[in-house]
């Protein structure tokens, strides 16, 4: 699984996931969820935490970078 550079920005301004999810009104979970590449965000929410990053959607979000993975049967 390919992961986004969630991780990357949030380890450079020194924020955890409670701060970023705080900050943009998500869910702690959901936001480790994001960073580790096992949810898909919202164009709503990937707009919000680059936003709240300072960066453009696809800095944080790179095309290709989130994949969703099926659960097996």
């Amino acid at each position: 699984m390919r992961r986004n550079t969630l991780s990357r920005l949030l380890a450079t301004r020194g924020w955890t996931d409670g701060e970023l999810a705080s900050r943009v009104a998500l869910d702690r979970a959901h936001v480790n969820q994001l960073k580790n590449g096992r949810a898909l965000p919202t164009v709503a929410t990937a707009l919000v935490i680059a936003d709240a990053l300072g960066v453009a959607v696809d800095a944080v979000f790179p095309p290709g970078s989130v994949v969703r993975r099926r659960r097996p049967r």
